[in-house]
């Protein structure tokens, strides 16, 4: 039954995007001295397939947490992800300086703990070492947003830390390779056609830039440790012609034009538990 109401339309494809993307999440933090190792971890939004928490927990993790609004995970998604990761056990095992062995061993004790749906506001404090996204925050109204960002500040331990990788290109551009990646920063908020596709929490894009999330963390008492973000070249051309919504004219080109962020952020060790 859950399969028809929520179909898995995840691909292979995907996947393996999932994949790079959750060894560029490990590298980054490892890149800023952050060791995963021992640490519980904490996905916010894991959907249907925990590629990337799989990889935490590869990396020795000692405790992952998945959290989401709908319960979408289950066995049979578990061993799709198992399978993908150990397609490509290669390159797993080199990028985490691991052996095959070591790879395929933890794996196989992959058990988390999933909180669905996840009341942010009653999870313990200082419980979690690390907060992790991938593809989640976008999809979050600000407001609500906002509202998250003081819960992991709260739930992490003083000198925890948070990696997410947020896509902010338009969606429906996924669907239809026509548009523009950022044809969606034309209509304003309060227009019908915009409003309408809001109405679907599955399609809902909140259209915030690179800027705006690095100064919610900053506001929610987060140090910025490292962001990438490269403007995109097409969408520097794309923007000469594209008549953006005034929601979006004081923004730089080169911030409208990022289409992919990636945060590592930290906790103040001196900040309250």
């Amino acid at each position: 039954m859950k399969r028809r109401l929520k179909p898995d339309n995840d691909t292979e494809a995907n996947h393996a995007f999932a994949l790079s993307n959750g060894l560029s999440q490990l590298a980054a933090l490892n890149e800023a001295g952050i060791d995963v190792h021992g640490k519980v971890v904490l996905e916010f939004g894991t959907s249907w397939h925990p590629i990337i928490p799989m990889l935490f927990h590869a990396a020795g993790a000692r405790k992952v947490i998945l959290t989401d609004i709908d319960r979408l995970m289950d066995e049979h998604t578990i061993d799709i992800a198992k399978g993908r990761i150990l397609a490509r056990i290669d390159d797993v095992a080199s990028s985490l300086g691991l052996s095959q062995e070591k790879v395929r061993a933890r794996l196989d004790t992959f058990a988390p703990e999933y909180l669905v749906p996840w009341h942010a506001d009653r999870h313990p404090d200082a419980s979690v070492d690390l907060v992790i996204s991938r593809a989640t925050f976008e999809h979050v109204p600000e407001h609500s947003l906002a509202f998250f960002l003081r819960a992991f500040h709260r739930i992490l331990r003083p000198g925890g830390a948070m990696c997410h990788l947020i896509d902010n290109s338009d969606h429906w551009q996924h669907t239809d390779r026509s548009l523009s990646r950022l044809d969606f920063l034309r209509y304003r908020d309060e227009s019908l056609i915009w409003r309408l596709a809001q109405l679907n929490p599955q399609a809902f894009q909140n259209r915030l830039r690179h800027s705006d999330y690095r100064a919610m963390f900053l506001a929610a008492g987060f140090e910025v440790v490292h962001e990438s973000g490269d403007p995109d070249p097409r969408c520097l051309e794309d923007l000469r012609a594209l008549p953006l919504a005034p929601r979006f004219a004081a923004y730089a080109p080169e911030d409208l034009a990022i289409l992919s962020s990636l945060f590592v952020l930290r906790k103040p060790a001196d900040a309250p538990a």
